[in-house]
């Protein structure tokens, strides 16, 4: 059984979530980000009330996350912004995913915002957020590498 929770509740998962991200974003994507960064990142943000990282636990057994970013992102005229969805490669295709994407919608959605923002390293990434309703909006570029930017109606 999956649950979704806030990061800030469960900060034992920091470890085994910076390995998860590192595992599925870092290591392709900004391998100059070590482990130990990643994990003093995710314990930084748990001495502040945003941004807001939910985690997925299968038997309190952290396996994903995402974050609500209200403000920041690659266009700071953007906002708020989906960040670094990430599940356990042991756990993908099981819904996991589109279960943290739906509990930052919601949380976007209540503080008042009429889109949600994101944007993806992996030109393959796209048709997944398109199948949640996500639209296309432009490219851009993050730390030198082309990304999709793409937004969500609320």
């Amino acid at each position: 059984m999956i649950k979704i929770n806030l990061l800030k509740n469960h900060p034992y998962a920091i470890p085994a979530l910076a390995t998860i991200w590192h595992e599925v974003l870092g290591k392709i994507w900004m391998p100059e980000i070590g482990i130990e960064e990643i994990e003093s990142l995710y314990y930084e943000e748990l001495q502040h009330d945003t941004p807001l990282t939910y985690i997925a636990l299968h038997d309190q057994i952290p396996v994903g996350s995402c974050t609500l970013e209200l403000n920041g992102g690659i266009q700071p005229n953007l906002g708020p912004w989906l960040g670094d969805l990430v599940v356990d490669p042991k756990y993908q295709k099981q819904g996991i995913g589109k279960m943290l994407v739906d509990v930052a919608f919601q949380k976007a959605k209540a503080l008042g915002f009429e889109k949600l923002y994101l944007f993806a390293f992996d030109p393959a990434v796209p048709k997944y957020y398109e199948r949640l309703g996500w639209k296309k909006i432009g490219m851009d570029e993050f730390k030198s590498h082309p990304v999709t930017v793409m937004e969500l109606e609320l």
